[in-house]
């Protein structure tokens, strides 16, 4: 007994029907990434060297075996579409009052006139030039400043190509719309006079509800494969009485005019040797990231659509209505409303109240385009598809740092290393070539604009090893008091930064795969705590999973979570130009010690040594609890702030205390 027939209809690269039960593969020829690399060094003087190089290579475009990628262009002119070319015209009809929204096509890269999936950039040179210079200075203050060959002096540039990774041009553009279709068929109802009708289904009275029975009543409904068109655009919109939208789920297309990103690499030392074998470093390192990956949605909604008639934008009609929404008052018409959908104001409020108040701008628009397509009003958005994802590069990041280090090279048993950096990094999301995420504001990516979620201010990392001068030549003691050393790792950083989140949907990104937006601070971010603080209930229902007497932590990372919750608005659209991650709070500072001592015992001299060596390690020694930084979600009042986890080292299982025994023999 079956009730419908489900099929995975798969093309090929012109979209013609494979037979049923083929699989929808990618057979693809990766990127072929040649490089070539040309350096020569001269030592102009003894104590002056330089080094210039130049680095040069392309990468090519994937090749699926049968051409099983498609091409986003503009159903009507036919043209390819670039993110670039395609929002910016959007952008530049938002503050005219007209609609831009023309329907996309998409096209086999078979049909495309030799048009890869991305051209080739042929102007990837990468130049790199560095100059080292050791003085030899002997008197005057010059001396006792530099000492004579006791400095050195280095610096450097380099231009840094990244390399495309198999998610972003591969598997990406094999997600693309026409070659793969899931066909459904309900089975007509079974035949209740037919061979063995009273077996039909008995029980029901109504033969609609009964199973179609294979072999008796007929054989199993086949699937028509629909025709293709060529290029493929999914039907959607209001026609024939009925409403149709979102016909895909997702399209994922990779653009044609994609460079390849990378960075400018910055570096300048200046290194003294002291006595007593101690070096000490001074450093400034930059890189700063050009042409960076990241995905935009070319169904980015119009936030700043303008109303001729009024003057309104629907940026601040959006502000007026969430800023009473959200004060528990009435809101008041809005001409922007008023004009351009059926029902105006009063129909928003009544079907997105809860949008308005959370700030999912592309809910409302798919309320307010669905209500205009149902009174024959064209649409602002594209309804082909929930998200049309296009990786693209032309994000940055920077990043500047000072290093200071100071270094004892291994004499008299004793080592030490002691580094601090103080640094500061910045980018527009932070997404990596991997991330499926779309940027939250495609028409401006500096919305996102702030540290980088890898950002620490403050590092220090100090380690040391001492061999314990504890020495005698008695043959039976000295296999006690011989050989002993210790050793230790201490770490100490300043805390992550964190971003109270609002949404999604803050700047009209994307309906889902989009990134988080941030709450905008009212006071400064700085003000509050950033440890575990124990015994927080929490109260008026914010941070209130902290509470010991509801089986909560009893830890929160701000000793009254409700002011810290009502320190952050929402982003106001009208006046805002960049989200709450311009300025976040700061997650817990960590610190830790690891530590070792150790023995070695020789067993066997002569030319073949054999010596013992016997270890006890202590991972985390003083047991000090860290914690992961707690969720900070205007969504999630009750967890605000709420401490829930250890925080567990890289490469271990737990977070307290190890200790580790060790016996080796060495020979």
């Amino acid at each position: 007994l079956i009730d419908n027939v489900s099929v995975l209809a798969v093309r090929d690269g012109s979209f013609k029907p494979l037979p049923f039960g083929e699989l929808l593969e990618s057979d693809t020829k990766g990127i072929k990434a040649p490089e070539f690399y040309v350096q020569d060094v001269w030592r102009l003087k003894p104590s002056f060297t330089l080094t210039v190089g130049l680095n040069y290579g392309w990468q090519t475009p994937p090749v699926e075996s049968k051409g099983r990628y498609t091409l986003q262009i503009d159903q009507a002119s036919g043209q390819i579409l670039t993110p670039g070319a395609f929002l910016g015209a959007r952008k530049a009809a938002m503050p005219t009052g007209q609609i831009y929204n023309p329907n996309f096509a998409f096209l086999p890269v078979n049909n495309a006139n030799g048009q890869g999936v991305f051209n080739i950039d042929w102007k990837n040179f990468g130049p790199r030039v560095a100059a080292a210079w050791n003085p030899h200075s002997r008197g005057g203050w010059t001396g006792k400043l530099l000492g004579d060959k006791k400095t050195v002096v280095r610096g450097g540039y380099a231009l840094i190509y990244d390399r495309l990774n198999t998610v972003s041009s591969v598997i990406v553009p094999s997600l693309g719309i026409g070659f793969a279709q899931t066909l459904n068929v309900t089975t007509p109802a079974c035949n209740a006079t037919g061979a063995g009708g009273a077996g039909c289904n008995a029980a029901s009275s109504n033969p609609a509800l009964s199973g179609f029975r294979v072999g008796v009543d007929g054989t199993i409904p086949r699937p028509v494969v629909p025709q293709q068109s060529v290029p493929a655009s999914p039907a959607w919109g209001f026609s024939n009485g009925r409403l149709t939208v979102f016909p895909e789920t997702l399209s994922f297309q990779v653009d044609p005019s994609l460079k390849q990103g990378g960075h400018h690499a910055i570096d300048f030392t200046v290194q003294r040797e002291f006595k007593g074998d101690l070096l000490l470093e001074l450093s400034y390192v930059s890189r700063l990231g050009r042409k960076l990956q990241h995905s935009v949605n070319l169904v980015q909604t119009p936030y700043q659509q303008l109303d001729k008639a009024s003057g309104q934008t629907f940026a601040q009609a959006f502000d007026n209505v969430a800023l009473a929404l959200r004060a528990g008052a009435t809101a008041a018409n809005q001409p922007w409303f008023e004009n351009n959908v059926p029902g105006g104001t009063a129909f928003m409020i009544q079907n997105g109240r809860a949008n308005f108040v959370n700030g999912n701008i592309n809910s409302l628009f798919s309320t307010l385009d669905q209500a205009r397509m149902r009174n024959n009003l064209a649409p602002f958005n594209n309804y082909m598809s929930q998200m049309m994802l296009m990786k693209t590069a032309n994000g940055q990041s920077n990043y500047n740092a000072l290093l200071a280090t100071l270094r004892k090279r291994f004499s008299k048993g004793f080592t030490f290393d002691l580094t601090y950096t103080w640094s500061k990094s910045l980018d527009q999301l932070g997404n990596i070539q991997n991330s499926a995420n779309t940027t939250p504001n495609s028409f401006n990516m500096d919305a996102e604009y702030g540290p980088s979620g890898f950002d620490i201010k403050h590092i220090f990392n100090g380690l040391g090893f001492y061999r314990l001068p504890f020495h005698t030549d008695k043959p039976v003691l000295k296999q006690l008091i011989n050989g002993w050393e210790v050793s230790g790792i201490f770490t100490a950083r300043s805390g992550d930064p964190l971003v109270v989140v609002q949404g999604s949907q803050v700047w009209g990104g994307s309906l889902f795969l989009g990134a988080n937006s941030g709450a905008i601070p009212t006071v400064s971010p700085s003000t509050f705590s950033n440890s575990a603080i124990s015994g927080v209930k929490g109260s008026n229902n914010i941070g209130t999973n902290s509470d010991p007497g509801n089986r909560g932590s009893g830890l929160n990372m701000f000793g009254n979570p409700e002011q810290v919750y009502n320190s952050f608005r929402r982003v106001e659209l009208s006046r805002d130009g960049r989200a709450g991650r311009s300025n976040p709070l700061r997650g817990m500072p960590r610190w830790n010690l690891d530590s070792s001592v150790g023995k070695r015992t020789n067993l066997v001299g002569g030319d073949h040594p054999i010596a013992l060596r016997i270890s006890f390690d202590f991972f985390n020694m003083l047991n000090k609890v860290d914690f992961v930084n707690p969720s900070l979600d205007l969504t999630n009042p009750r967890g605000f702030g709420v401490v829930t986890t250890q925080l567990i080292p890289a490469n271990r299982v737990d977070g307290s205390r190890w200790i580790q025994a060790g016996v080796r023999i060495e020979f």
